[in-house]
């Protein structure tokens, strides 16, 4: 696929011709650290899922879980992103680049890419975080290609991840509620390993019923505006927006339905109570 081509998948997705541009360049450095530390590390986060799973919400970070043996050496990760995205950038008309490294330390390498002082996008290698469970990461190409290829989790398990922080976060997030949607649409699932898993978790953190329906009523018209108006395209936003992003809440019942009570009423959708 060329790199017009590339550009025009993600305009389609409602995304700029910038933002397209940068996520061409994240697509190129994941790719470049893959290639350069094999099997060292699984992709995850926000650009998974714009990266394979047809997300419409732009991600500027790009989120690296090391698999096993360590870090590399922050500035051997700095020179393969130099290396496999400057070229584009010169073709972006984006000129030189600077990767500004922020708070190295032995479990986190963070990373800024830069164009006049201007940031583009992160990149953060940790060793925080746990590991994925073995069957349920995947392979996946950048761009179609088959020499550019990286290991991230399945969908089942981006969606695994991200129940658990939506119920984990101190306040519930709007993003987190959109991309559980994304991941239904998919077709992604919770299936018997996973859905055991997140039993666990809510039984450990003690979230009742009553807890988890009062989050999904959080992710109301005010909050969904606030957190998903700067980061979708204007006209998904609208789409939502015309149903008091129903949509939402009722995809966030169906995945917890087995820890919300089974009541005939409605879910208080912050509403009309």
């Amino acid at each position: 696929m060329n790199l017009q081509a590339r550009i025009e998948l993600y305009r389609k997705r409602g995304f700029q011709t910038s933002e397209a541009e940068i996520l061409v360049l994240i697509e190129e450095a994941a790719s470049g650290l893959f290639s350069a530390f094999p099997d060292r590390f699984i992709l995850f986060g926000g650009a998974a899922l714009v990266l394979f799973y047809d997300s419409p919400r732009l991600s500027r970070d790009l989120d690296l879980l090391a698999k096993a043996d360590g870090l590399p050496a922050a500035v051997e990760v700095q020179r393969v992103v130099e290396s496999s995205i400057q070229p584009l950038a010169e073709i972006f008309g984006l000129g030189k680049l600077d990767l500004r490294r922020q708070g190295d330390s032995m479990d986190l390498i963070k990373i800024w890419v830069e164009s006049n002082q201007r940031p583009l996008f992160s990149i953060d290698l940790t060793q925080i975080g746990g590991t994925v469970l073995q069957p349920e990461i995947v392979q996946q190409r950048i761009a179609g290609d088959h020499q550019k290829t990286i290991l991230a989790p399945s969908a089942n398990y981006l969606l695994f991840q991200k129940c658990e922080t939506f119920l984990d976060r101190r306040y519930p997030k709007a993003r987190d509620a959109f991309d559980i949607d994304v991941l239904k649409t998919k077709g992604a699932k919770l299936d018997g390993n996973l859905n055991a898993h997140l039993e666990d978790i809510i039984q450990m953190k003690e979230l009742d019923a009553e807890l988890i329906r009062s989050r999904i009523a959080r992710i109301d018209p005010k909050l969904c505006t606030v957190e998903l108006r700067p980061i979708l395209p204007q006209e998904l936003f609208r789409e939502l927006a015309k149903d008091d992003f129903k949509r939402l809440r009722k995809t966030l019942k169906a995945v917890f339905s087995n820890w919300i009570s089974q009541e005939p009423h409605e879910l208080d959708d912050h509403l009309g109570r």
